[in-house]
């Protein structure tokens, strides 16, 4: 999916900057000057400002939809992985801490670990 939109960012900024330029310096008429400026810089600074959030939603509604019909444990953790649960779970820490990927990442595992060990130690309940 990321690959899909940055590619459409890609194509369109190979598109609409050198149109915009070519339009703005050869064609334009004065009432058009300030799309063509404010298209390019839209695309090139404002295009993931509006697509990220888009994209960090979908995925978070795909995991929760994923969680929410998993019926078991192990149908939980399948459930999780295979819907990039992780990936979701970074960018969820990263954003509301206000911190890098990277940290967010050191974070997520140092809990993982905790919370196995502490699950190693708990006593097994067999029925």
């Amino acid at each position: 999916m990321i690959l899909r939109i940055t590619l459409v960012w890609i194509i369109g900024a190979l598109i609409i900057i050198p149109y915009s330029v070519y339009n703005l310096i050869y064609h334009a008429q004065p009432e058009q000057y300030v799309f063509l400026i404010i298209m390019p810089l839209f695309w090139l600074f404002g295009f993931w400002g509006v697509v990220g959030p888009l994209i960090i939603a979908y995925r978070i509604r795909k995991l929760m939809n994923a969680l929410e019909s998993a019926e078991d444990a192990p149908s939980l953790r399948d459930a999780f992985a295979r819907n990039e649960g992780k990936d979701v779970m970074l960018e969820l820490i990263a954003k509301e801490n206000r911190i890098p990927r990277l940290m967010a990442g050191w974070i997520y595992e140092r809990v993982v670990e905790k919370l196995a060990s502490k699950n190693a130690g708990a006593p097994q309940n067999k029925e």
